[in-house]
């Protein structure tokens, strides 16, 4: 990764970060499983929602890295604010963000919105994963529950990445830098 790379997912991170503690969504998660199977259903549906700006960012700059990095950030910040999961965040960040910067690489930045609802669907439906490895699936009222809950992260995945993809082009045109080609089509160093 070069400076831009690192600044650009720095203050997404930083975003996101700020987005999610203001948005009180650890509160939020809780209340919404407090209700139960359809709880963590719903949760699935909207978790993938907090992934747009890190896909914003892959966008950009071609780079997953900046992706992951975005995701490190923006738990790190939630943890040292008080999040009541402190270093928990960084397994419910990191282990569906490397899976997801792996599909990228598998990928080869081929596809467009394919690429981006592909691996959204990768990062929101692991996200679910990480979560009930920590928490099991007795608070999601079984592993069926739990497991269409996984089903359901990964279907709106598909939409959330490329949502992501659009706002990175959007940020684009703003202004925000960007990149036109992956650096691995550019003969650069390959970009995960």
């Amino acid at each position: 990764m070069n400076t831009m790379d690192i600044v650009v997912a720095v203050l997404l991170g930083i975003i996101e970060a700020v987005i999610e503690i203001v948005g009180a969504l650890g509160f939020l998660e809780r209340t919404v499983w407090a209700t139960g199977p359809v709880g963590f259903v719903i949760y699935a549906i909207y978790n993938g929602t907090t992934w747009i700006l890190f896909f914003a960012g892959a966008y950009l700059r071609k780079r997953a890295s900046v992706l992951l990095l975005a995701i490190a950030v923006t738990h790190i910040v939630r943890w040292f604010m008080g999040d009541p999961d402190g270093p928990l965040l960084l397994w419910y960040a990191l282990f569906p963000g490397i899976l997801t910067v792996i599909a990228f690489y598998a990928m080869r930045w081929r596809g467009g919105n394919f690429l981006f609802a592909v691996t959204g669907a990768v990062a929101a439906g692991t996200n679910q994963i990480a979560l009930f490895v920590v928490v099991g699936f007795g608070l999601a009222g079984g592993a069926s529950w739990g497991i269409l809950s996984i089903i359901v992260g990964a279907i709106g995945g598909l939409l959330w990445g490329v949502v992501g993809r659009y706002l990175g082009v959007g940020l684009g045109r703003a202004g925000v830098p960007s990149v036109s080609n992956p650096p691995s089509r550019t003969g650069e160093a390959k970009y995960a």
